[in-house]
């Protein structure tokens, strides 16, 4: 009897079917995945650009604003809707543009600016995160002391 080494054409075609089925369940859960990444991904990056104007506004003890950009990227939009990007402002000048790369997501705030003063205080603010799910809403709180903190931080 000969020996032979290897699979045959049928356990090859098995196994690439149970791969086929497996890849085709996982595929909705990873999508999910992603989604959920960019609404945190946008998040952070809404989160991380206010603590960088308070940071900026003490440093510099002068006034920092953060705002929806128009559509330019040169100067504030006067919106409540912060989803095509923030900008960081002292005075007239455009300190960073950060884009909200994810089109997905909307980004909406209580005011249409965040002003930190010279001692890091701002005005209390509410930003909401969503995306095209709905009820998955990420909020960002900024408190009267200035402090911007998102989700479970938030006390």
């Amino acid at each position: 009897m000969i020996s032979s080494k290897g699979f045959t054409f049928i356990e090859l075609l098995t196994v690439l079917a149970i791969i086929a089925i497996i890849a085709s369940v996982s595929a909705p859960s990873f999508s999910n995945v992603i989604a959920n990444n960019r609404l945190a991904s946008t998040s952070n990056n809404i989160l991380s650009t206010l603590q960088m104007a308070r940071s900026e506004a003490v440093t510099q003890r002068t006034a920092v604003k953060v705002c929806a950009t128009n559509a330019g990227g040169t100067a504030c939009g006067n919106s409540t809707n912060w989803s095509a990007g923030v900008l960081i402002m002292r005075g007239t000048t455009v300190l960073r543009v950060v884009p909200t790369d994810n089109p997905s997501v909307t980004v909406q705030s209580s005011a249409n600016e965040v002003v930190y003063q010279g001692n890091g205080t701002s005005a209390a603010t509410t930003i909401s995160v969503n995306d095209s799910r709905g009820g998955t809403a990420r909020t960002i709180k900024v408190n009267v002391v200035g402090q911007a903190c998102g989700g479970s931080s938030c006390s």
